[in-house]
């Protein structure tokens, strides 16, 4: 049976992303400096191949029509990543992104879907990407999608894997099924799913619950006190804070 820890993950969603654009270098440069146990990351494919880092299958984030999976990476490298107010910035690929960071922390890997379903490959070059570089055990794939997870599931039986549960479909026995039948180590719903009850399901089925996405210090605490294994933040520091006992910064404070 998973026990109740006594140091839940803080777990830097899209890097420290308050504080930095979202899934981008300089975000997960901050999470590193923030002393974030892991960074999530959202992994799409280029129309040449690349595997790149963009939460969306399509481009309205950047201020551009169309779809990640119809461009080129020369392509999506014009589009500034940086969002209104925050500097320029680019997409960066899975390969910078382990390169970087790969052996200073360690990384969740949600692999998405493609506006026209799965992207071809993703995979097992995600697998390939992270075995090469030795951080196979250090490295957790997720995804929304049960066939990515399966596919991930039959390339590497090594591979660490967590189901990734829709607030609009929250059937306990649902979510503990699928990770069974997957061959998961846990279960990542949205917050508002994970009561005391679920948690303590999840770890009889030995299952951790990592939930997502939490930026708010009292509900950090009110989730440590139900026993969670981890929390999804765009705050790293803030979470780190809570924690560690000592008071969260201000977001003022730290976006400078």
């Amino acid at each position: 049976m998973v026990k109740k820890v006594d140091s839940p993950l803080v777990i830097a969603h899209r890097g420290a992303s308050a504080y930095r654009p979202e899934n981008t270098l300089p975000a997960y440069a901050l999470a590193v400096e923030q002393r974030a146990d892991m960074i999530e990351v959202d992994l799409h494919r280029s129309r040449d191949g690349v595997i790149v880092i963009a939460h969306d299958a399509d481009l309205g984030r950047f201020g551009a029509e169309g779809v990640i999976g119809a461009k080129t990476l020369a392509e999506l490298r014009a589009l500034d990543a940086g969002g209104e107010g925050s500097g320029s910035a680019t997409i960066p690929t899975l390969d910078e992104v382990l390169d970087g960071f790969g052996h200073q922390s360690p990384f969740n890997l949600e692999l998405k879907w493609g506006s026209e379903g799965p992207y071809s490959g993703l995979e097992a070059e995600a697998l390939e990407a992270v075995e090469s570089r030795g951080i196979l055990e250090r490295t957790l794939f997720s995804s929304f999608q049960d066939s990515i997870l399966a596919e991930l599931r039959r390339t590497s039986s090594a591979a660490r894997l967590a189901v990734l549960v829709d607030p609009r479909q929250p059937e306990l026995r649902n979510m503990l099924e699928r990770a069974r039948s997957l061959g998961a180590e846990a279960i990542n719903p949205h917050f508002m799913l994970a009561s005391e009850g679920l948690i303590a399901q999840a770890h009889s089925a030995d299952l951790a619950v990592y939930a997502y996405t939490v930026d708010d210090p009292k509900t950090m605490r009110a989730l440590i006190d139900a026993g969670i294994d981890g929390l999804f933040t765009n705050r790293p520091d803030a979470m780190r804070a809570v924690v560690d006992g000592t008071d969260p910064p201000t977001r003022a404070g730290v976006a400078a």
